[in-house]
């Protein structure tokens, strides 16, 4: 007999005191199944924050290297380039002369 069952003082035959039991099981296997899936959710959440974090870095440090070489009076010798991964370069345009 369920503790609820016992505080609400309601006695049960032997047949629902089965059907009880086994909605309580199913209850239970229910909450589990939820508890996996939300599981998967966050780590899944987890690598798109970590993808997120990794692609912020980069454009940073390429904002960086940029605003470096752009201050430096020198931009006549340099150009903006992107890689094919998505990086930001600064290429001295003098050296490819």
């Amino acid at each position: 007999m369920s503790a609820a069952t016992k505080r609400a003082g309601t006695r049960h035959t032997p047949a629902t005191a089965r059907i009880q039991a086994r909605l309580e099981r199913s209850e239970l296997q229910h909450l589990r199944e939820l508890c996996a899936e939300q599981a998967e959710q966050i780590e899944r959440l987890q690598r798109e924050v970590w993808y997120a974090e990794d692609c912020a870095e980069m454009w940073q440090r390429g904002h960086e290297r940029l605003s470096e070489h752009l201050s430096q009076g020198t931009s006549d010798a340099h150009c903006i380039g992107l890689t094919q991964s998505g990086e930001l370069l600064v290429i001295n345009t003098g050296a490819l002369q």
